[in-house]
């Protein structure tokens, strides 16, 4: 019984200084969330991909899946972002702009990168609606609303 209290004292003793350490994690809002929708009547429409990522740096997100919403990370090192989406027809583009800017933290977290003014530059889509132009730092919210 004193051995395990004692080992109880140990583990509380580390948890608590523990906690003078700050969390990094979740510190840059670089995630946008978008939807797709049908132009008729604004319901939600199901896109099949057969590749989906970005053209540069080149990074492939999904293969061969079908989805009516997706969560994406936007580049913060650069100011815009160029997504594709490859179908069995043909490949769409979404080219997003925002401000990036480094603010520093702490120390032992470095610095973070807050977005905002994100706007369409330019997209092979029918239409593309910008719900919010703040991305966050969880998937989350609905930032853009894709129509086809």
């Amino acid at each position: 019984m004193v051995r395990t209290s004692a080992w109880l004292l140990v583990f509380l003793i580390v948890t608590v200084s523990c906690l003078d350490e700050p969390d990094c994690y979740h510190l840059n809002n670089d995630i946008i969330g978008i939807s797709f929708k049908k132009l008729e009547d604004s319901s939600a429409d199901m896109l099949a991909i057969t590749a989906m990522g970005t053209v540069e740096p080149p990074l492939l997100f999904y293969t061969d899946t079908t989805f009516t919403k997706l969560f994406l990370p936007l580049n913060y090192f650069q100011d815009e972002t160029i997504f594709f989406f490859e179908t069995a027809d043909t490949t769409h583009f979404l080219r997003l702009g925002y401000v990036s800017q480094a603010q520093f933290v702490s120390e032992n977290c470095g610095e973070k990168f807050v977005l905002s003014t994100m706007r369409v530059l330019e997209h092979s889509f029918d239409s593309v609606r910008v719900l919010t132009d703040v991305p966050t730092s969880e998937a989350a919210a609905t930032h853009l609303e894709i129509f086809q």
